[in-house]
Order: structure tokens, then C-alpha cells, then sequence
């Protein structure tokens, strides 16, 4: 045994999923042993031969199989094996295979049984492998075969009952999965694997107990489990409950891998894996055409060999020859999957085939047609007519290009249709030579047509909203006949491709139509969405119709949109929990409540997603949850379908409006879709140019803001219109750019790409400060050009002025050009539909500035959050909630959401703001009355625009307004690696907002700013006088600033900023500065002038003080002989004051001695005074503590208790009364009684000598002590102590 681990460690190939130690051994011994009491005239070489290759080659790679024998045979060459018969219990596994219409696939079989077998050694085992090979399918009839074997009496112990327990132990958070303390009540809540196991465990039947891990193993949750998975087979919980596991349980991992695992884990589980070889993809292909047969059996046998020549012809290409989507591969089975769900959805009756049963008189099904059958039906003999074999035929060919080659890269397609061609053909002829990507089934003729053919003609309205607007084009009409097919055929689809291909488009345009059979829900994803908010949106979405089931209105399925599929997050190993979420959903049809833990079933639920390709911030998807869906991979977009898209609207537009100007309606899309590609190929993404990322969406918002302006009045001539589709061509590309570099380049590409479109030439002066806005005229409020830029400013000073007059907070903005620039931008932002901007630039370049008076500007509310010290996500959603119910509170009305970076205290804001930008709502944010509240102010919204009174059309509004009327506004500065990360992980703030890039001011900013600013300065500092050269200098100042700062990155790589805040500090701290220093300069004169008239004032009043001593002085000599005869007398009363002193000192002593016995005696009367106060203090707050209650309880008794008596007594004695139990209650009636405790004369007491002589009668006794009577009555005990303390009291006084 050592020789073969050692050997098999060494020679085999290293998996993640091998180990040969210890525990490896031990599962050995543990299987020779159950084998020699098995067989116990088996050879012992057997034996271990049996044992060693039983436990083992479950977990063998196929091409390491043979070298294992290899070595087997080497340490035991004489030893013969004999066959294994496994007997009821293969059979039993086939048979439920049959009976699940599945294949009998030999190495299948064996895997099967190979897990039984692990099991009875390891009470943990992982089954690991691929997806799409059978691991569920292992799981579940291994255990219908054990519990149909105890149901037929097998004698066998390991065939018992089985029950099973699915979980995904990534979909939910650690808290959930193994319980937690919450933190403010410290109370413990049970996760759900102490739950499922507790379930398990309370099961004391021999039955066999399954829980299944169906999700990622890594190091963050699997190590919790080392306890259970060990020998001591205990669960573990961190409230310190401790859960044995019986020997009928078995813990099982279903895995795509074990890349995260640790050894330790590894080492303790039982490993089964499983590979393609074992099963492959043609019992896939058989097993439908056995279940399509009970339908159309005189199809099935056709396309199941038509299916299969195709798959072994196209498959092996793919693999060697083909790239598919970027980061979204695919794996076999997914694609023979898809294929054969594409030939159900389109041989079906919606394209004209009749199945079988609906051929039966009166509605009857045919035999064996249902799924759930006991044994599968031999399909009858029917013959397929002509016609259906025919359009069976091309379906089979159009399916096979949309399910093998749909996920292709668009640069692999020519060479896998060139390839699969000729397979095609050998059966279906009509297979045409052109495009295979561009052809679609005519049901009638059973042909293939091209798709332009049938793209339907597009017409403009003018009524309709622009974002409604969906111009149809091959790729769309495409789009549409796939997921209309798959979603009528009850399967999934997951379209994707870069960014702005119209993938979101497509999918939206046929949620909008797709009739009354679904209902439907759009979900978005970010890198900050949970597994928690999946949740919310589900049960927020989906109708409850029960407490544990959810699911669509009756009669409907719910089609729930993903886009952003691949946006979450990756955990620390890897997985992405929302990802899994919706994979337990999808392979499950359900999820556990988060909080009670009961499974929720999730029934009539299809999904479509759309995500892009991994990179800048998207992430790969884990294949088994890509598996259930039809891969679709959307090319970009050919600049021909693009001219025709732009083309169609802007054609429809000046047509409907302007026909003498449709002339130039091509030539301005030629230019637009040329500039798109130059800029797309040439301004690419950098970390510091992470905003530079172009899609469709682009051309479309610039197409937008041309359909803005009231063409019948405002543009005469083509010469207005060409100077309208420059500048908004400068708005939503030029704005964006961060460099006048970059601008330049823009600004030279725009005209040479004009040069190839039109005659005349446009220089660049004619269009680089060109300015339209809305606010010139403020009745009709049309979108025009500025007629001055004079005008202009006088215009943003109005409402400026207007602005202060109305709010309270002041704002003193000083016009330059850029400021008019960024002004005119963000009122041209926020006056469109769904106009949303991203204001980017450093702290005090006036975003938050233009923004408000943008909002004042087009009249609409300007709403913020305040951040306080305790706000977190809850107040963020109630804010967000009051902004959109004022939404449509005010019937529509705009509003601006202004939200900066510095307000994000936590990464989840940006989840909801993601969320509304592109959806337009936040799963789960209303409650149930909201929601009803908000059903009621839309109702008469929505009738007014037409819409019927159903309820999910009137949510559906609601969202539509707040998509289209809350504006949110994000001003962002570029500093560090925050916005670089949040572009990345929320798409939308990019997609789906106009940015605008704020420069630092130039010099004509700086200079005219710090002139608004001195003027204002106080009109003592005299700045006037020099205010040029002092605004100059201060220009100078903050830009040789900026330039000390670069070089000081250069040179140490620490960066240092100078923002217009840095340069507004400058000036507020000179015009401080030298105010101060005046006034401290004034100051001081003052103290001079001051002190010079002191010293003056001095002068005089020291000359009168000599006149004075000099009239004095024969006085000041009389004055000195008086006072030596004064001291001769003071020396002769000193010496009699003397002796007097020593008379003195003889009675101090003896008044000391005094003193001090008086001190004693004081120190013996505070010592007893500080034993008895503490024990009256404590008597009177027992006191205290009594209410009437307490006394009522003591008067309630008839016959006193020994103990109550003798204190009442005692009491009645202090309070003068006779000392009897009739008289104590009438004393405890009074209601002062309480009162007359506590200011009782205790001095009084002192002096009666004969009253504290009877008192001691009652003191003496041995029970008279509080903690006795306390046994009798509280209220008693308290009435005791004060006895006592009264006693004290009245001893220490005396």
C-alpha cells in the first residue's frame, strides 16, 4: 500500500482533487476490510488489490487510469482479479435511467456505482467535474436506485431510503449559511446548514440522509466544515452547540473543481470524477429524440441523425479551429444542448407542425407523450409528410448555425459556416452558398429567405418618445426571431457582446411586445449586487401565490431580463454569489428564505441575459450557470446597419418636418458613423482615460439632442442645421475629452471627416464655441443657438440673481468661459429625456455649482442627500424613495438628483444609482402600501397617456417616468483610483450619462475670479487701487503652484493637487491676511500716539511734584523727631508686653489639654455616629423602596405572622400606640404613615431613656434581624431595619 501511494503520487499527473496520504490509507484498510467481511474466502491479495483500485480510480483522470494499473500489476504481477458482478444494483441503476429517458451508458453506469462505493468509506465525498456531464444526473439515481432497492426488500444494508437535501452554499453569506450572534441583542440565529442537518439528524430511521453542496468549494466557508468531514463526523457552531452526525449521513460536494480547496479539505473527502469520455454528448442527442418522438415520430429519428452527423463533424472543428466569445466559452454538451433546444422551439406548432396529440380525437394525448411516464413508450410509426420533412430539414440546418456557431467570435463564423457547409448540404441541399449568419425559414415554402428581405420598414413618428424608437435591422430581426422562438419554447438565452451593440435594445424592444402569455421583470447587475439583492428582486417581482412558491400572474411566465450578467464581483476565490443565487434558481426552481430558511420555489420563470465580454470590470462567468442558457455572441455593428439605424431617423425626422433639408440627413450620418469609428479606434481606454469607452448609445444621444430643437421654426436653412449637428457632436464626444490635445485631435478629425461628407469646408472656428440652450426664452422654452455671447452672459446672470433670491444658501459663481460652457452643457443634459451626467473634476471646479443653477435654470427641483454620522444604506433608500415619489407626485415634473463622490459612504449607493440609471428603479425598495400608494398617484398618469388600467402597466409607467424625469447628476473628481474602480464596477454611470470633464481654470478664470473676489474685499484695504496687477499675480501664484507641484511628483512620486478650492483659500487668506495686518499696523500707532501723551501728561505732574517736596521739607524734619521719641515709648511697652506673654503661654497649655481629651471624646461619638448613620440611611431607602402595595400586602394579613407581629409591635411602641396587631393596621391605614417613618423624631427618642428601655425587649431577640424577617414579608424587613436603626441612633446620640 505505501509502494502504491508512493508510486502514484510520483508517476500520476497532479490534480487538485488527488491525495495519497494518510487518510487515503485509511479509506483503503476501511474498504479491505468491509470487502474480507464480505467475502471472507477471498484472497487476502485480492482483497487489497479490490480495496486499493475500489477506492482510488473513482478519482482518476481517464489517462492516468492505465498507468495506475500499470503499477498494480507491477506490485502484484500474479494476482488475478476476478469480474465484479454489481447485480440487482446495476440493474436497478439502469432501470432508472430508462426511466428518467436517459441513456445506459456503461462508463456512466460505473461512475454511479463507483460513488455507492465511496460513500460507504467516506461519510464526505465531492463529485467533480465539468459541467454538462452528469453529476446531478450521478447524484439523484443513485438515489432513486437505493430507495427503489429498499422498497423491493434488498438484503443488502447500503440499499436504504434516501432523502435529499440540496443547498448552494455561495448564494447565500457566511451569517446565513452557518448562523450568527446579532450584534446589538446578542441573540443567536441558526444558519442553514445547522438547520438541513438538524432536519437530517431528527430522521432516526435507517434511511440514508444526503446534504448536497451544489456550489464552489474555497477556503472561506469549506474549513467549517474540517470537524464533520473528519472522523469526528461533528458540526461545530460558533454559539458553541455541537452537532453529532449519525453513520446514515453523508455530506456531498457537487464542484466544477477544486482549484480553491486546501489539502486538508481534500484530504477528508471521498473523490468521484467525472469527464466527457464517461458520458459524452450523443446520449444527449438520444435521449431527446426519444422524448421528441412521442410528438412527432416521424421526425425524430431524421433529426436525431442529422443532429448527430453534424455535431461529430462541427464539433471537433470548433475546438481546433474556431475562437468563441471573449471569456464566455462554451463546453460540448452546452452546445448539442442548445442545439436541440433550438429544434424544439422551432419544430413546433408555432411554424406549422402538428405533434401527435393534437391529432387525437377530442383533445386525448397520445400514449407515453407524458413526460413523467413510468416507462418510455415505443414511438408509434408515423410517417412525416413531405412539407414537414422539408421544413424540418432547413430548421435543422438554421438551428445548427444559431446553437453550434451562434457563440462564435464574428472573425471564426466564415470559416465554421465555409467548414459545416458541406455537412449541410449532404442532407439538406437547399442550403444556400451565401451567408449562413443571414438567412432565415420561410415556413411556407420550407426555404431559406435572407433576413433583409423580411426586416420590417421603418417609419418615424413624432410622437413617439425617442428611447421607444427601434429601428429594425437584420442583427435586430435576428435578435428577435431567437429569443421570440426561445422564450415560446420555455428555455433560456444569453446574449453577448461589446458594449453598445444592442443587445439590451433587442431584448427590451421584445419584452415590450411579447404579448399575453409573459409578464415581465429587468434586472441589473453591478460589481456590488448580492446574492441578497437577487433575492429582493425576486420576491419583489415575481407574484407570491403562495407562502413557499412564486411565480408569474396566472396564465403567464415570467420573463426576467439580466443585463450585466457577468458585472458581480469575484470573492476572494472566485465566486460570484449573485451567479449562484440565480443558478440555484435556474437548476432548482428555487431559494431559501434568508430569514426562516423554507424553500421557496420559483415556478413559470424564463431568463434572458446580456452581458459583455470579461475586462474592465467584468468578470467570467462560471460555466455551469452559462450552460442553461443558448449562447448568443452579437456582432458589432457594420457601419452599414449603423448608417441605416441613424439614417432611418433622422431621414423620418427632417422629412416629417423639414423636406427641404432630408438632403443632408445622409451626408451628416456618413460623417457621424465615420467620426464614431475613428474615435472608437484611435481614443481608446487608458487608467487614466478610463472614460473613454464608445458605443452606439452615442451617435444615438447625439441624434437626440438634433431631434430636440423645434425644426420648423429654429432651423432655416441647412446652414443652421449643420451647425446644430456640430455642436451636439462636440457635446457628446468632444466633452468627455480630458486634454486639449485630445480636443484638437477631435476638433482636426471633425473637419477632415466633413471634408469626405459635404462641399463646403467648416473650419474650426466656425463650430468650437458654438452654445445652444433652451433658457433664452423661458416661455416656449425652445432649443436654440446663443445670439452673443454678451446675451449669454447677461442670460446667467439673471438667473443667478434669480437663484439667490430664492434660496437660502447664496452661491457667488463668476461666469468666465468655461463656466458658460459647462452651464449651457449640463442645461442641455438635463432638459432631455433620461438626461443623466457625469460631472468629473477636482474638488471646487464649480460642478455642484453648475449643476444647481442648471436645475433653477429648467425649473426643476434640486434634491442632495446630508450625510450625518449614523446615515447608511436604509436612509439612502428613503432618500432615494421621497425623490421619486416627488417624481410623480408632481405629475412628472423633472428633478435633480445631485450626488457627489464624497457622499458615498458606502459602495452600495452606487448600487442603487446603477440600478435606476438603467432600469429606472431598485429591487425591493417599496413596501407593499408604498407600492399601492404609488399605483394610485400613476393610475391617472397613465390614462392620461393611454395606457390601459392594469396594474403592471401602471408600474411600468411609473418606472418609464423616473427613468425619464429623475436626472441624476454625479460629480466625480478623477483623483486617485476611486473613479477608475467605480467606472468599472457600475457601467452605467458611463453608459447611460452624458460626462462632462472639467478642466482647471485657465488663466482668464483665475484672473477674473480673483477680481470678482478682491472687489468684494472691504473697501479699507484700498485693493482697488492695484486690482489688476493683485489678480494677476495671484493667477501667477496658483499656476507656478500647480507647476512646483508636477515637478514635485516627478521627482519623489507624491502627488500634490492645486484645485480651484486650493486657489479661492489664496485669496480669502491674502484679503485676511491683510486686513489683519492693517489693523494690528493701526493698532499700534495707536499705542504710540497714545503713549506719547502719557509721557507728556507725566512730565507736568513730575515738576509739581517737585515744587510740592520742596514747600514740605521743614515739616518732613519735625516729622522724623516725633517718631525717634515714638520708638523710645514702643521699647518700654514691649518689655512689659512680654511677660504678659509668658502669663499667656501657662494657659494655652493647660486649654491644649483640654482641647485634647474634648477631641477624643468627639472621636469616640463620630465612630459610633459612623456606624449607626449607614445603617439609618440604609433603613430609610429600604423605606423608600415601599409603595402602598407593600404596606397593603403587610395590612392583608389576618392573623399576623410571628415575626411581621413582633416588628409592627416594636413600631407601634416608637410611634406611641398600643402595642397590638389591630392597632398596627390602623397605623399602616394612615396614608402619611410612610412619611411619618421617615421624619420621625429620632433626637426625641435619644432623650427618652424609658421608651428606648421597653424598645430593647424587642431588639434583644434573636430573630429581630433584617435578613430573618426577610424570609416573612419584604415590607416587613424593611420596617425591622428602621426599628433597629432607630435603636442605633438613638444609643450613639446619647
Amino acid at each position: 500500500m505505501v509502494s502504491l501511494c508512493s508510486l502514484s503520487s510520483e508517476q500520476l499527473s497532479k490534480q487538485d482533487h488527488y491525495d495519497f496520504g494518510m487518510r487515503a490509507v485509511k479509506s483503503v484498510l476501511v474498504m479491505a476490510g468491509q470487502l474480507k467481511r464480505k467475502h471472507p474466502d477471498l484472497e487476502e491479495n485480492v482483497t487489497l488489490i479490490r480495496a486499493l483500485r475500489d477506492s482510488n480510480v473513482p478519482k482518476f483522470l481517464s489517462f492516468d487510469l492505465p498507468l495506475f494499473a500499470g503499477i498494480i500489476s507491477d506490485l502484484y504481477p500474479d494476482a488475478v482479479v476476478p469480474f465484479v458482478n454489481y447485480g440487482n444494483l446495476q440493474k436497478e441503476i439502469e432501470s432508472q435511467l430508462r426511466l428518467a429517458r436517459l441513456q445506459v451508458v456503461p462508463p456512466f453506469v460505473g461512475k454511479i456505482i463507483q460513488l455507492l462505493e465511496t460513500q460507504l468509506v467516506r461519510h464526505g465525498v465531492m463529485v467533480v467535474g465539468l459541467t454538462v456531464i452528469g453529476k446531478s444526473t450521478n447524484i439523484t439515481v443513485l438515489s432513486k436506485a437505493l430507495t427503489q432497492l429498499r422498497k423491493d426488500d434488498s438484503p443488502d444494508p447500503a440499499h436504504q431510503f434516501t432523502k435529499i437535501f440540496n443547498l448552494n452554499p455561495k448564494s447565500i453569506t457566511m451569517e446565513e449559511l452557518y448562523g450568527s450572534f446579532n450584534m446589538m441583542t446578542g441573540e443567536w440565529t441558526d444558519g442553514l446548514v445547522a438547520f438541513l442537518v438538524r432536519a437530517a439528524v431528527s430522521d432516526t430511521t435507517d434511511s440514508k440522509k444526503w446534504v448536497v453542496f451544489d456550489g464552489p468549494v474555497d477556503a472561506i466557508w469549506i474549513e467549517n466544515m474540517n470537524t464533520v468531514l473528519d472522523d469526528n463526523k461533528m458540526l461545530c457552531l460558533a454559539n458553541g452547540e455541537r452537532i453529532k452526525l449519525p453513520p446514515t449521513m453523508t455530506m456531498l460536494f457537487e464542484v466544477g473543481d477544486l482549484k480553491a480547496a486546501s489539502p486538508a479539505t481534500v484530504s477528508r473527502c471521498g473523490m468521484v470524477y467525472l469527464e466527457p469520455v464517461q458520458l459524452g454528448w450523443r446520449p444527449l442527442i438520444t435521449s431527446w429524440a426519444e422524448n421528441f418522438a412521442d410528438r412527432y415520430p416521424g421526425l425524430a429519428d431524421m433529426l436525431r441523425k442529422w443532429a448527430t452527423d453534424i455535431c461529430d463533424k462541427a464539433l471537433p472543428f470548433i475546438r481546433s479551429e474556431c475562437n468563441e466569445a471573449p471569456g464566455i466559452p462554451s463546453v460540448d454538451g452546452n452546445l448539442v444542448s442548445s442545439f436541440l433546444r433550438l429544434l424544439t422551439a422551432f419544430i413546433s406548432p408555432r411554424h406549422g407542425f402538428k405533434p401527435i396529440e393534437d391529432e387525437k380525437p377530442g383533445g386525448e394525448k397520445a400514449p407515453g407523450s407524458a413526460q413523467g411516464s413510468v416507462k418510455p413508450s415505443a414511438p408509434t410509426a408515423v410517417k412525416a409528410d413531405k412539407k414537414d420533412i422539408a421544413l424540418a430539414r432547413v430548421y435543422c440546418v438554421f438551428a445548427a448555425v444559431w446553437s453550434l456557431g451562434a457563440n462564435l467570435h464574428e472573425a471564426s463564423r466564415p470559416k465554421f459556416q465555409e467548414f459545416l457547409r458541406g455537412p449541410l448540404q449532404s442532407f439538406c441541399p437547399e442550403t444556400p452558398d451565401g451567408n449562413l449568419y443571414s438567412v432565415c425559414i420561410n415556413d411556407e415554402e420550407a426555404s431559406f429567405v435572407p433576413v433583409s428581405s423580411v426586416v420590417p420598414d421603418f417609419v418615424y413618428s413624432d410622437s413617439e418618445p425617442f428611447f421607444n424608437i427601434l429601428v429594425p435591422t437584420v442583427e435586430t430581426s435576428l435578435q428577435r426571431l431567437l429569443v421570440e422562438n426561445l422564450m415560446h419554447g420555455g428555455f433560456h438565452v444569453l446574449f453577448s457582446g461589446e458594449t453598445g451593440v444592442g443587445k439590451s435594445v433587442g431584448i427590451q424592444q421584445f419584452m415590450n411586445t411579447a404579448g399575453d402569455l409573459f409578464s415581465v421583470a429587468s434586472a441589473n447587475f453591478s460589481a456590488q449586487t448580492s446574492s441578497a439583492n437577487v433575492v429582493d428582486f425576486l420576491e419583489d417581482r415575481l407574484e407570491r401565490k403562495r407562502k413557499n412558491l412564486l411565480g408569474a400572474p396566472p396564465g403567464k411566465t415570467v420573463i426576467v431580463c439580466v443585463d450585466d450578467l457577468n458585472m458581480p464581483m469575484l470573492e476572494t476565490y472566485g465566486a460570484q454569489p449573485p451567479i449562484e443565487l440565480l443558478r440555484q434558481v435556474v437548476d432548482y426552481k428555487g431559494f431559501y428564505d434568508r430569514k426562516k430558511l423554507f424553500w421557496k420555489a420559483v415556478a413559470d420563470t424564463q431568463f434572458i441575459a446580456a452581458c459583455g465580454p470579461p475586462g474592465g470590470g467584468r468578470m467570467e462567468v462560471t460555466p455551469r450557470m452559462i450552460r442553461h442558457f443558448n449562447m448568443v455572441w452579437m456582432t458589432s455593428l457594420p457601419q452599414e446597419t449603423m448608417n441605416r439605424i441613424l439614417n432611418s431617423v433622422l431621414n423620418g425626422w427632417l422629412m416629417l418636418n423639414a423636406p427641404q433639408l432630408a438632403d443632408l440627413s445622409g451626408p451628416i450620418i456618413g460623417a457621424t458613423v465615420d467620426m464614431f469609428f475613428r474615435i472608437s479606434a484611435d481614443l481608446l481606454p487608458t487608467p487614466i482615460k478610463c472614460h473613454y469607452t464608445f458605443n452606439l448609445r452615442d451617435p444615438a444621444k447625439m441624434l437626440q439632442g438634433l431631434l430636440m430643437v423645434n425644426i420648423k421654426t429654429d432651423l432655416k436653412d441647412g446652414d443652421s442645421l449643420m451647425k446644430l449637428w456640430l455642436h451636439e457632436c462636440c457635446r457628446q464626444f468632444r466633452d468627455r475629452l480630458i486634454s486639449d490635445e485630445d480636443r484638437s485631435w477631435f476638433n482636426n478629425m471633425l473637419v477632415d471627416t466633413m471634408g469626405g461628407h459635404f462641399d463646403s469646408a467648416w473650419p474650426v472656428e466656425k463650430f468650437d464655441n458654438l452654445t445652444f440652450g433652451d433658457f433664452f426664452d423661458r416661455a416656449e422654452k425652445t432649443y436654440i443657438m446663443s445670439p452673443s455671447e454678451q446675451k449669454l452672459l447677461e442670460t446667467f446672470n439673471d438667473y443667478l440673481d434669480e437663484y439667490n433670491s430664492i434660496n437660502p444658501s447664496k452661491m457667488n459663481l463668476v461666469f468666465f468661459k468655461d463656466a458658460q460652457n459647462h452651464l449651457s452643457r449640463v442645461a442641455r443634459v438635463i432638459r432631455q429625456p433620461r438626461g443623466n451626467a457625469l460631472l468629473v473634476g477636482v474638488s471646487g471646479v464649480g460642478r455642484k455649482s453648475m449643476a444647481r443653477l442648471a436645475a433653477h435654470m429648467s425649473n426643476f427641483n434640486c434634491s442632495s442627500i446630508e450625510i450625518t454620522r449614523n446615515y447608511g444604506s436604509n436612509d439612502f433608500r428613503e432618500d432615494v424613495k421621497k425623490m421619486m415619489m416627488g417624481v410623480v407626485q408632481n405629475e412628472g415634473k423633472g428633478l435633480v438628483f445631485l450626488f457627489s463622490d464624497t457622499q458615498i459612504v458606502k459602495e452600495g449607493f452606487l448600487e442603487d444609482i446603477n440600478n435606476v440609471l438603467n432600469t429606472g428603479e431598485v429591487p425591493n425598495l417599496f413596501a407593499p402600501d408604498e407600492v399601492e400608494q404609488i399605483i394610485g398617484y400613476t393610475r391617472p398618469l397613465a390614462k392620461a397617456a393611454g395606457k390601459v388600467e392594469a396594474r403592471t402597466v401602471i408600474w411600468q409607467h411609473f418606472v418609464q417616468l423616473i427613468r425619464e424625469n429623475l436626472h441624476i447628476v454625479l460629480a466625480f473628481s478623477p483623483i486617485g483610483e476611486g473613479f477608475r474602480a467605480r467606472c468599472r464596477q457600475f457601467p452605467s454611470i458611463i453608459n447611460c450619462a452624458s460626462i462632462d470633464w472639467f478642466d482647471p481654470w485657465p488663466d482668464e478664470a483665475l484672473i477674473a475670479v480673483a477680481e470678482r473676489y478682491y472687489k468684494e474685499a472691504p473697501k479699507e484695504l484700498q485693493l482697488e487701487l492695484i486690482l489688476s496687477q493683485l489678480s494677476q499675480v495671484s493667477a501667477v501664484i496658483h499656476r507656478s503652484s500647480g507647476s512646483a507641484a508636477d515637478e514635485f511628483f516627478e521627482k519623489l512620486r507624491r502627488r500634490t493637487y492645486m484645485t480651484p478650492t486650493s486657489y479661492l483659500e489664496l485669496i480669502r487668506l491674502f484679503t485676511d491676511l491683510l486686513g489683519f495686518k492693517k489693523g494690528d499696523l493701526t493698532m499700534k500707532l495707536s499705542r504710540y500716539k497714545v503713549g506719547a501723551q502719557r509721557l507728556d501728561e507725566t512730565s507736568h505732574v513730575v515738576d509739581k511734584l517737585k515744587v510740592d517736596l520742596t514747600r514740605m521739607q521743614p515739616i518732613i524734619e519735625q516729622g522724623k523727631k516725633e517718631t525717634a521719641e515714638l520708638i523710645i515709648q514702643v521699647d518700654k511697652e514691649e518689655a512689659i508686653a512680654k511677660e504678659k506673654a509668658q502669663a499667656c503661654e501657662v494657659d494655652e497649655k493647660e486649654a491644649g489639654e483640654a482641647a485634647a481629651a474634648a477631641n477624643e471624646i468627639k472621636t469616640e461619638c463620630q465612630r459610633e455616629l459612623d456606624e449607626a448613620l449607614p445603617e439609618y440611611h440604609t433603613a430609610i431607602k429600604s423605606l423608600d423602596s415601599l409603595d402602598k402595595k407593600d404596606i397593603q400586602e403587610v395590612r392583608s394579613f389576618v392573623k399576623a405572622p410571628g415575626l411581621v407581629e413582633v416588628v409592627l409591635n416594636a413600631v407601634c411602641l416608637l410611634m406611641g400606640k398600643k402595642e397590638s396587631w389591630d392597632e398596627a393596621k390602623k397605623l399602616m391605614n394612615d396614608s402619611g404613615f410612610l412619611a411619618s417613618l421617615r421624619d420621625y423624631d429620632k433626637d426625641g427618642l435619644a432623650a427618652n431613656m424609658k421608651l428606648t428601655g421597653k424598645l430593647q425587649r424587642y431588639v434583644k431577640r434573636d430573630d429581630f434581624q433584617p435578613d430573618q424577617v426577610k424570609k416573612v414579608s419584604a415590607a416587613a424587613m424593611s420596617l425591622c431595619m428602621w426599628v433597629r436603626a432607630m435603636d442605633v441612633y438613638a444609643r450613639v446620640v446619647r
